[in-house]
């Protein structure tokens, strides 16, 4: 592992088909017991740091909310955020293009940064400052994950990442070879549809090599017929 980075682990929950959680499961008792599953390994595993990509972060924790800038002439350098916090705990969001409205600095306790372009609005920024909400740059136009890994080691002094989602930003770190570990739940439970997203998902026109071998570190069955597969990364 490279050590100016955070080792990252993958927590992804599946159906048998590969296919990650879709609204089209529904919410039946045992529907909802599976659900909770992610949630507990989670725990479990008890990383303080977890990122996921806007998609995710906006369907599942900001409802939608509109980016928000802050009235009046702004003008910002494109300079690091690091926000005053007391908080140990992290939650991330890869939101290039500053599609992500925020209202306050945490989540559930977790400080929250966002990774940005150089792109983006100085209204946007102001208002993350008046919020104390962090932000890094990791590009001009385009995200490098690299180079927001080092940032997230350097200025937050972030060891170890939860990788939660979804299948585009999870192809991303695979692509760029940045996952260490893979914790798949696999649920009982066969999707069949072709509109549901993989675990994994890489447009063609960027990806770099054939298939990512991994080897298969441990097993576990746990409650209500879910497997627990971890695996290494062997780029």
């Amino acid at each position: 592992m490279n050590n100016d980075r955070p080792y990252v682990m993958c927590l992804m929950m599946t159906s048998v088909d590969g296919k990650i959680l879709g609204e089209k499961w529904g919410n039946s008792p045992k529907m909802k017991i599976l659900r909770n599953k992610f949630e507990e390994a989670h725990e479990e595993l008890g990383i303080k740091a977890w990122i996921v990509g806007r998609t995710t972060m906006e369907k599942d924790f900001t409802d939608f909310t509109k980016p928000i800038l802050k009235k009046g002439h702004q003008t910002l350098d494109r300079s690091d955020f690091v926000a005053e916090h007391q908080s140990d705990s992290f939650a991330i969001v890869i939101d290039g293009k500053a599609k992500l409205g925020w209202k306050e600095s945490t989540m559930q306790g977790d400080h929250v940064i966002t990774i940005l372009t150089e792109d983006v609005p100085d209204a946007y920024l102001a208002h993350l400052r008046d919020i104390g909400l962090s932000y890094i740059f990791a590009g001009k136009k385009d995200i490098s994950l690299k180079t927001a890994l080092r940032k997230l080691r350097s200025l937050f002094g972030i060891e170890q990442l939860m990788l939660e989602g979804g299948s585009h930003i999870n192809g991303s770190f695979l692509n760029e070879e940045l996952i260490d570990e893979l914790h798949q739940l696999l649920l009982p439970i066969a999707d069949g549809t072709i509109e549901t997203a993989t675990l994994f998902e890489i447009e063609a026109s960027v990806k770099k090599k054939g298939a990512t071998l991994m080897k298969l570190e441990n097993v576990k069955r746990i409650e209500d017929d879910v497997l627990w597969l971890t695996y290494k990364f062997d780029y």
